[in-house]
């Protein structure tokens, strides 16, 4: 397995100089495990919730809801409680096509999530151009949007009932995934002689929207529902730790090298695949909503940081440390979940090379962020030993922004239309690797990925 950084060979690629240095805090590690283990769950390491208090509701009317002239929309509202977290309040709709539907594509936004429609859904101009893009295809469309940010386990409330956690947090999305599973996908193969087997279960999220799929694969055991996830700039939570690192001359964590050569699901350098480098530490507005979300405003600070709170957002982050923060162990095999990765390397109006890998925090707007490293962080985990059925990391080109991957004057020249010698836009190639493409002139053809495969069945 390549790696991002030096880290030694003992430990996975979030483990760096900060992180180490808790090595020798053994009494934090002890108090973390206490604060922070889960029970086993029978898929993952940590155990879904539950959903309760589903009633019909009428929030889906406002801006950013998908829906379709003619089709029907289910619009509900329910409570979802986890453990070590207060109850928290979901918003979610589901609009099906006509006849049996060809699978379940649920979107995930970024930021909170509170917010139904984003680049998730579609594009900065156009926030649901994909999901109509899907719903034509036949596929049903599922949305959700949480009444407070899903990554904080006190939601703001007086008092800190629980100790700041967004890994634990993400047990919401997750326990809302295994509901989509076991009440809106499964009817759909199961309608006797009227049912679609083949039907795909699949999820796409954007920057936060990508870590909830991404903690809730890792940690939920969301493989065992999931045939395809598509995720875009991110996802960003993949090493909290280093995330929060920031010296007193404003300098982040030390580089991490996107799409090393060799590294696998990366394209070849013949086929536009070059590597990158970027600090994957959080500047700005992403900086403080991580403060918010950890309860810690020590992160990305000039004032410096503590060893226990390394510990606490190593404890907290995607690509976890158990040996070092005793926290519960991730999971990075997915033998039946198709994914791609849509990584920003470069905008359209880009600061140079230089300026954006030594002095990002000054020109942040003018270069890719954070979630291309940060989501390196989690996809190195991924070898071609424990590689998903259909795996990709695609760096985009000429970005609308930061994470402006998914527009129309975007180019992922990795994507299947190389071999053609087409140049094809993110918003197209997110799309035609979810649902598949075909063309005659001139000929062109892309198999779907979200499609029933062998995953084993859900609770």
């Amino acid at each position: 397995m390549s790696t991002t950084h030096n880290s030694g060979p003992e430990y996975p690629i979030s483990l760096r100089p900060t992180a180490t240095k808790v090595l020798v805090v053994s009494s934090l590690a002890v108090i973390a495990c206490c604060l922070f283990s889960m029970p086993a769950h029978a898929q993952g390491s940590l155990p879904i919730g539950q959903i309760s208090n589903i009633t019909a509701s009428n929030v889906c009317t406002g801006a950013g809801w998908f829906s379709a002239p003619g089709a029907t929309t289910i619009c509900e509202n329910a409570i979802v409680s986890c453990p070590n977290t207060v109850n928290t309040g979901v918003n979610f709709a589901y609009t099906s096509p006509s006849g049996i539907p060809n699978g379940v594509i649920t979107f995930f936004n970024g930021g909170d999530g509170t917010a139904p429609a984003g680049d998730a859904t579609g594009t900065p101009a156009a926030p649901l151009t994909m999901a109509q893009t899907y719903f034509a295809a036949g596929y049903e469309i599922v949305q959700v949007a949480w009444t407070a940010a899903w990554e904080g386990t006190d939601q703001g409330q007086s008092g800190q009932l629980f100790p700041g956690n967004i890994q634990t947090a993400a047990c919401r999305p997750a326990t809302f995934i295994n509901w989509v599973y076991n009440n809106v996908y499964l009817p759909i193969t199961q309608q006797g002689s009227g049912g679609n087997p083949k039907a795909g279960m699949c999820a796409q999220g954007s920057s936060a929207g990508s870590a909830q799929i991404a903690y809730s694969l890792a940690y939920y055991g969301a493989y065992a529902w999931f045939d395809n996830v598509e995720l875009i700039s991110g996802p960003v939570l993949s090493d909290i730790d280093q995330g929060c690192e920031i010296n007193s001359s404003g300098q982040g964590a030390p580089s991490v090298t996107i799409c090393p050569a060799g590294q696998w699901g990366c394209p070849q350098p013949n086929q536009g695949g070059a590597s990158w480098m970027l600090s994957p530490t959080y500047l700005g507005g992403y900086a403080t909503a991580v403060q918010n979300w950890t309860y810690d405003l020590t992160c990305a600070s000039k004032s410096g940081t503590t060893q226990q709170s390394d510990l606490r957002w190593l404890n907290m982050s995607i690509v976890d440390q158990p040996p070092v923060s005793g926290g519960p162990t991730p999971t990075f095999t997915y033998p039946n979940t198709a994914m791609s990765a849509w990584l920003c390397r470069g905008l359209q109006n880009q600061q140079s090379t230089q300026i954006c890998a030594t002095e990002y925090g000054e020109y942040q707007d003018d270069c890719p962020n954070n979630s291309s490293p940060q989501g390196e962080i989690f996809y190195n985990q991924i070898t071609s030993t424990n590689s998903p059925p259909h795996y990709n990391i695609y760096p985009v080109d000429l970005c609308s922004g930061p994470e402006g991957v998914s527009t129309p004057l975007s180019n992922v020249p990795g994507f299947y239309y190389s071999a053609f010698g087409g140049i094809i836009n993110g918003t197209n190639a997110i799309t035609d690797d979810m649902i598949g493409y075909n063309s005659t002139s001139p000929p062109i053809s892309i198999p779907a990925q979200c499609f029933h495969g062998q995953h084993t069945q859900g609770q």
